[in-house]
């Protein structure tokens, strides 16, 4: 590990207080031409312990197996790899599958130079071969399985064989590859939610770690929407006592939502989410729609116009209206304590 790792991140990096170390690299350790493949540090990132552990582990010992990450969209996977990665400043080249992905976009092929000559292009595979990135593949399945089965041997941190050029690259120690994907690998989407995803080859999941995200629990989430909501005038109130009641009805709704989606609400169903992505941009629209006159008067069409901004333009009538009412519902009067 020593010849891998030349940096110890302390745990106060990820947000904790404890005497937990995660290894990483210096900035030094690349060339200046690819630090701006470290992803940037967002200081209001919050990690949860659970992910934040079994990312840890893999990323000091598992470098031969790839991390599958599976979860519902917006539940931030994408964003979990990425702010984990600017923390250990580990560069990051990713691509995200589709359905005619085949192995010359991950390997590399040959363009004609300006003077017609032919050049070979390394993929982003072999680009993370070559010089120790990490290769993060979102939406797996949307690839077939037989592709991601044509680089078994590769998702074992076997030598990279070009046939174009016969040239053969062996792993670089610091080569990591994470896949995401909404559904769980082995199993169909149950909801018909994603459209066009392939169910992967048992063979493929078995040379990987595995992990889940789940949307994050209420304090996470909280937590996550006061480290970001910006300083507010109020009457009647303090701004921090608005801004924390603020971000746990805006979790309630988030919560309600997503009950009637998974079906836990037998009352209610809807065909869209609130998933943490949206809900942010919810958050931002809200407060513009709160303290803009030419987004609206009433707080009640504040709430709406946010709403369909962010979500619920693009389902049918019978969804949007299930969702505004739940929503408002939670939200309440919260909007009146704002000085516009």
């Amino acid at each position: 590990m020593q010849q891998v790792f030349d940096d110890v991140i302390c745990a106060e990096e990820f947000g904790f207080t404890s005497e937990q170390k995660v290894l990483g690299y210096q900035r030094e350790s690349w060339d200046v031409s690819e630090h701006y493949l470290i992803p940037k540090k967002d200081p209001n990132y919050v990690f949860r312990q659970e992910t934040l552990g079994i990312m840890s582990a893999w990323w000091e010992m598992g470098s031969g197996e790839p991390l599958f990450v599976s979860g519902p969209h917006g539940s931030g996977k994408t964003s979990f790899i990425n702010q984990f990665c600017a923390r250990v400043r580990a560069p990051v080249i990713a691509m995200t599958a589709r359905t005619r992905l085949d192995r010359t976009d991950l390997i590399g092929h040959y363009v004609i130079d300006k003077d017609k000559s032919m050049r070979f292009v390394d993929g982003p595979l072999t680009r993370a071969w070559r010089r120790g990135f990490v290769f993060l593949v979102n939406e797996m399945s949307a690839a077939p399985g037989d592709l991601w089965l044509s680089v078994n041997e590769l998702l074992e941190g076997a030598p990279l064989f070009i046939e174009a050029t016969g040239e053969v690259i062996e792993r670089h120690p610091r080569t990591r590859i994470v896949m995401t994907d909404n559904i769980r690998g082995l199993c169909d989407d149950e909801k018909g939610s994603y459209v066009g995803r392939f169910v992967q080859d048992p063979a493929v999941m078995d040379r990987c770690w595995k992990m889940r995200m789940d949307y994050m629990d209420a304090d996470s989430e909280i937590a996550l929407i006061l480290s970001s909501t910006p300083e507010v005038q109020c009457v009647g109130i303090s701004s921090s006592d608005w801004k924390r009641e603020f971000a746990v009805r805006l979790r309630k709704s988030a919560e309600r939502v997503r009950e009637a989606y998974c079906g836990m609400d037998p009352t209610v169903s809807v065909d869209a989410t609130i998933s943490t992505r949206v809900l942010m941009r919810f958050r931002d629209l809200l407060l513009l729609s709160y303290r803009s006159k030419a987004m609206g008067c009433s707080h009640r069409e504040a709430v709406r116009k946010a709403l369909r901004i962010s979500l619920t333009d693009c389902l049918d009538s019978t969804s949007a209206s299930v969702i505004e009412k739940l929503v408002e519902a939670e939200l309440g009067n919260i909007g009146d304590y704002l000085l516009v």
